[in-house]
């Protein structure tokens, strides 16, 4: 009677047992049985076992293992794709002429079209990306004025100098910063029901402390908050706290403020230039400060626990630079951020 059963579609099972059938298969023929009577029992066309044995013979029990088909080839070259990876990584779209200062997929999209002559889909230039390890990141803010001279000088030549000095003199090194806590900042995100955005009760008034730090390499830390903008007599009562607080000589790296280039400030150090010595960091490069990432650890603390409305801002903020100041590993850590490396290298670490 003839058999009424479908054939298999081999092409539809998955590659481990698509290679152990091919492999049984084989093995019964080579033990007496008919390509017939084993394509029968297998569910699949003779022509199929015929093609098995043919690669058997050919290529030995390796040609039967299963491989994964190569795919469609890509749609850009190897070297295409190397120099999309430099375009993306090495300049912005605004340098290509592209318009906007951020990449985004269907910027990448026109850069390809331009460049190479190809049209790709969204998800292909998505999929593509991930595997050039080229990822969607927040950028970090650099100011247009940076002398990228002055800041590798800075870091090969000045800071290593300023190193020697403390070291010659003893005396501690201070990074010093300062910065705005403001009530009415950005809240970070919570979890909630999907569909229904979760609601924090807050003030509805803008409070503003600031505070000036400054900290050391070895973990130590200072602040005081005030009110109002940092003007040279705040900043001189900053000076003789430290000079108070810290016995050993000082030297103080710090930005260009107004307030801390003042002529009363400058006579306030000429006074005491014995203890005290100060060094400007580079104009318009507040990522070479360590103590930046201070605040970057306060305001984050802000965000994920906002002020409640009857909550003293002055208070909150102190509370929060003491329990920094009393983790010496906390504040050790400002200076493990990439952008600050040069500090340790200076010293050594």
């Amino acid at each position: 009677m003839l058999s009424l059963m479908k054939k298999r579609d081999a092409r539809s099972l998955d590659h481990k047992t698509l290679e152990e059938m091919r492999r049984l298969a084989v093995k019964r023929v080579l033990g007496g049985e008919t390509q017939a009577e084993v394509a029968s029992s297998v569910e699949v066309h003779e022509d199929t076992v015929w093609k098995w044995m043919r690669t058997h013979r050919e290529e030995g029990e390796a040609g039967l293992a299963s491989t994964k088909a190569s795919g469609r080839p890509p749609t850009l070259t190897t070297r295409e794709q190397g120099r999309l990876f430099r375009l993306i990584v090495g300049k912005t779209p605004a340098q290509l002429n592209f318009g906007p200062a951020l990449w985004t997929l269907s910027v990448v999209g026109d850069v390809i079209h331009k460049w190479f002559g190809k049209k790709l889909h969204v998800s292909n230039i998505s999929r593509l990306l991930h595997r050039l390890g080229i990822t969607p990141q927040k950028p970090t803010r650099r100011a247009i004025q940076q002398d990228e001279a002055e800041i590798r000088r800075w870091m090969e030549e000045e800071f290593p100098a300023i190193v020697r000095e403390a070291k010659r003199k003893q005396a501690s090194l201070l990074f010093s910063d300062e910065t705005g806590i403001r009530e009415d900042a950005a809240i970070a995100t919570t979890w909630g029901r999907r569909g229904s955005t979760p609601v924090v009760r807050l003030s509805g008034t803008r409070r503003r402390i600031n505070v000036i730090s400054a900290i050391t390499p070895h973990g130590r830390l200072w602040f005081r908050c005030y009110q109002g903008n940092l003007n040279a007599a705040l900043f001189i009562e900053f000076l003789e706290a430290l000079l108070h607080d810290i016995s050993k000589k000082i030297v103080l790296i710090i930005d260009r403020h107004p307030a801390h280039r003042a002529a009363s400030v400058l006579r306030f150090l000429r006074k005491h230039e014995d203890r005290l010595s100060v060094h400007f960091l580079p104009a318009y490069a507040p990522e070479l400060n360590p103590d930046e990432h201070a605040w970057s650890a306060v305001k984050r603390l802000f965000r994920t626990d906002p002020l409640d409305p009857d909550e003293d801002i002055e208070g909150a903020v102190s509370a929060v630079m003491r329990k920094i100041k009393d983790d010496r590993a906390w504040v050790k850590s400002f200076f493990d951020h990439p952008e600050v490396a040069y500090v340790k290298e200076a010293l050594g670490w």
